[in-house]
């Protein structure tokens, strides 16, 4: 993989990563049972996005995590 292509593929990642907590915030106002279906595997997602998949990226490409952006997607 390339500069490029691993810019373009955290622009991917990111993008999923505001759809998962978009989806996030529409099952928070389900009903619980709904909740209870949704809400963990959503969980799961969102850390295997930012955890593995967005750490593995900046640990090989540092330059692309975000001013204030740690190297495993959490705010610093």
């Amino acid at each position: 993989m390339d500069a490029t292509q691993a810019t373009q593929l955290r622009t991917l990642l990111l993008e999923a990563a505001d759809a998962i907590d978009r989806a996030n915030a529409i099952v928070s106002t389900l009903d619980s049972e709904d909740r209870a279906l949704l809400a963990t595997p959503l969980d799961e997602i969102s850390s295997a996005l930012h955890f593995e998949l967005l750490q593995k990226l900046y640990l090989r490409y540092p330059g692309l995590a975000e001013e204030g952006e740690d190297w495993d997607g959490t705010m610093v």
